[in-house]
This record gives structure tokens, sequence and C-alpha cells, in this order.
């Protein structure tokens, strides 16, 4: 869950410091558009090409590296001094996001219940959204007196402090172990959890092994069995990371050109993550007991799309704008997280991480667009009203698209290709 926090307070710092950065640089806050996409990039980068990583030399390796790596460029951010600097600095910190982000539900994934897997995934995600609500406050409150520079200085040197810990405690996935054949560090690491989960140093651990001597690739995730559902839930990720980016990435900017104080946009930002904390967790719960979440997320995306039409139009009401963008990051943020639980249960462990790499890349991609469109918005003086109105479109896509995912249900009994079993999961283990 600390890496999840800290994840979300660095991802959100360019939105929460744009304004005074674009005021001590005497540039608008539209031309800083280069350093958030940088960093957008960087995860596209450490998505596709690290992630994956950890389905081949472990969850743990990746995510240390990862963590690391984003907390240093973040740390280095406070000595930059134009905006070249900043954008090189953010996307050697992107990366090391995009490889965290996927494992850290591969993480939440292969840790929980089954039955509770969707609760356990939003709990991830909303930590991180927990991270922008908390960085949001902290940022209003030091920024006016110690300036933007010391929310980077708090960014990057909390993940680093938290690498010594993770190297220390953090353990590898019962999972990967077992797949990878390091059977006695499998019952060791279960046996720590719950003493009575294992009941000797030699008893058998299965697992329901469909590999079939292959390596994971981004190739098997475009098998016959699996492309449509590959390709459906791309258009997910794209437009629902879209919409999340397009919004908190220009949430204090937009209200600021608004005529809003710098202080209430900000808040607005905050108020906007507390939302997604909290609705993203109730929608991961709701999930694990619902007989359809296909349907359930369809809906609250529906719902996040009504929710950004009530936010265009209640800018001049403070208590109606943060009661709208409130219910925007519970049901446009809250159910992304939850998607990533149905990742989980289409494509098998061995495959999860590249898939949930992969396709957090395709959202990426949207999250690149999503901050220019609305930089390009926001520098041809567009009324804050229409860039929210705007938002509509990628919600009721990612909307569509989830509902369709449905069709394909059958993909989830042959996750690789023709003739292989169901997700695997571990056995020979009691209690966890």
């Amino acid at each position: 869950m600390l890496v999840s926090l800290f994840d979300g307070f660095d991802a959100l710092l360019m939105a929460i410091t744009s304004p005074s950065i674009a005021r001590e640089w005497g540039v608008s806050t539209a031309s800083l558009t280069p350093a958030i996409v940088a960093s957008l990039l960087g995860m596209i980068v450490g998505g596709v090409l690290l992630a994956p990583r950890a389905d081949r030399y472990g969850r743990r390796p990746v995510l240390i590296g990862g963590v690391a790596l984003f907390g240093a460029m973040t740390l280095c951010v406070v000595v930059a001094k134009n905006l070249e600097q900043m954008i090189a600095l953010r996307f050697l910190a992107g990366i090391g996001l995009g490889a965290v982000l996927p494992n850290t539900y591969a993480y939440a994934a292969e840790f929980a219940p089954t039955r509770k897997r969707a609760t356990f995934i939003t709990i991830a995600g909303a930590s991180s959204a927990g991270g922008g609500f908390l960085g949001g406050l902290l940022a209003s409150a030091i920024i006016p007196n110690s300036g933007w520079r010391s929310v980077f200085v708090i960014g990057g040197l909390l993940p680093i402090l938290l690498v010594p810990a993770l190297l220390r405690w953090l353990p590898e996935t019962a999972q990967f172990l077992t797949l990878s054949g390091q059977m006695d560090r499998a019952r060791k690491m279960l046996r720590e959890i719950n003493p009575r989960a294992v009941s000797s140093s030699d008893v058998q651990l299965i697992m329901l092994d469909d590999r079939q001597g292959r390596k994971p690739s981004v190739k098997l995730l475009f098998s016959r069995q699996l492309t449509p559902v590959t390709l459906l839930l791309g258009v997910v990720f794209f437009n629902a990371i879209l919409l999340i980016l397009f919004l908190m990435s220009w949430i204090p900017s937009v209200l600021t050109e608004a005529g809003l104080p710098e202080g209430r946009a900000v808040a607005a930002s905050a108020v906007c993550n507390l939302g997604a904390m909290l609705g993203g967790i109730g929608i991961g719960m709701t999930a694990d007991r619902s007989g359809n979440p296909r349907r359930l997320l369809s809906i609250c995306f529906t719902i996040a799309a009504v929710a950004t039409v009530a936010t265009a139009l209640s800018i001049n009401s403070t208590a109606l704008l943060m009661g709208s963008v409130f219910v925007v990051g519970a049901f446009a943020i809250g159910t992304q997280m939850a998607v990533n639980s149905v990742v989980a249960t289409i494509y098998p462990s061995w495959l999860r991480a590249t898939a949930m790499g992969v396709l957090s890349g395709v959202g990426r991609v949207g999250s690149v667009i999503g901050p220019a469109i609305g930089g390009v918005l926001l520098a041809a003086h567009v009324p804050a009203k229409t860039i929210f109105l705007l938002a509509v479109v990628p919600a009721i896509i990612a909307s569509v698209a989830l509902a369709a995912v449905g069709l394909f249900a059958a993909a989830r009994r042959n996750p690789s290709s023709d003739g292989e079993r169901p997700t695997p999961e571990l056995s020979g283990a009691e209690g966890v």
C-alpha cells in the first residue's frame, strides 16, 4: 500500500505544481504540457518494456527497481533549471512508475483470496489515489510558504526511503516461486504468512501450469482466443485513462483559468482523488459480490459520464463542484481500478504482469493524448465548461467497450490458446 501511496503522489506532481512552476518561470501553464506528457511517455515505456520482465524474473525486483528509479528522478527535479531538464527527469521517473503500477496490481491479485480479488486490487489502486489526495492537500499547504520544489523533495525522498524496507520485507509471490520451480522458497513464504498453511517442509505445492514450454510474451496476448478481449480491454484502458488524466492533469489549471482561487482549485483535485480512493474500494467490494462485474463496471463508467456533465454545470458553485468532482473520482478513477481485477481473472498468473503492463501502456497512450488535448484547449482559451463536457466522450466509449468484453467471456476459459485451461491457481496450501 505504501508503494501505491507514494506512486499516486508522484504521478500527480506536475498537475499539482504546474501553476506555481509557470508563475516562477514566467511561462504559461499550457507550455508545461511537454513535461506532463514526458512522464506519461515514460510510463508507456516502463509498462511495455519493464513490467513484463516481472513474469520472467519475478515481481519483486521489477517493483523495487521501479520505486527506486521514480523516487530518484523525482528528487532530481529540485535542481531542474529549465523545461528541457524537467522533461528529461519526468520521462525517467515515468519509466519507473510504468514498471511499478502493473506489478502492484499483480501483487494484489496474487496475494488475494479469489473471492476478494477485486477488493484487494482496488485497495491497491485506492492507495494510489490516496497519495494523490494527500499530495493535493500537502501541496496546497506548503507551496505558498516553501515553494513547488518542496513537493518534489517529499515526492522523491519518501520512495527512496521505502526501498530498504522493500528489500527487507517484500516477498516474492507464491505463484511465481512455484511456477519457477523455487518450491522451498514458496513453502517458506507461505508458512510466514500462515504457519498452518503448509503443514510440512516437503508438502507438494501444485499450480495448474498451461505454459506448454512457452515464455511470457506480448505475442501471447493476441492468440486467437485472447485477441478480441485484449483489444476491447485496450479500448477500455485507453479511454478510461484518457478521461482520468484529461481531468486530473488539468483540474487545478482549468479551474484557476475559470477564476477560482488556486487553493480551491488544488483542493478540487484532492477531493477528486478522495472520491477515487473511497469509491474504488466500494466498487471493488461490490464487484466481488456481483454475478456480472463487467456489467457493473460498465454502468459505473456511465455514472462517471453523468458526473462529468454535472461538474461542467457546477463550476460557479463551490459546494456543487466539490460534490461532482468527488463522484467523478469515485466512478471514473475508482472504476478503472476495478477493471484491473477483470484483467487478473482473464489472464493466467504467468502472463498477468505482461497483460497488465501492456494494457497499462495502451492506457498511457490515452494519458498522453488527454493532457495534450487539455493543454491545447487551455492555450486556445476554451471555456472550462466545454473542456469538462468533452471529457464525457471517453467515459461513454469505455462503458460500451467494457460491456462488450462480456461477449467474449469464453476467452476466460481458454486464456492463451486453444485447448488451454482456466487461470491457474495455487493449491497444496490451506488458509492463504
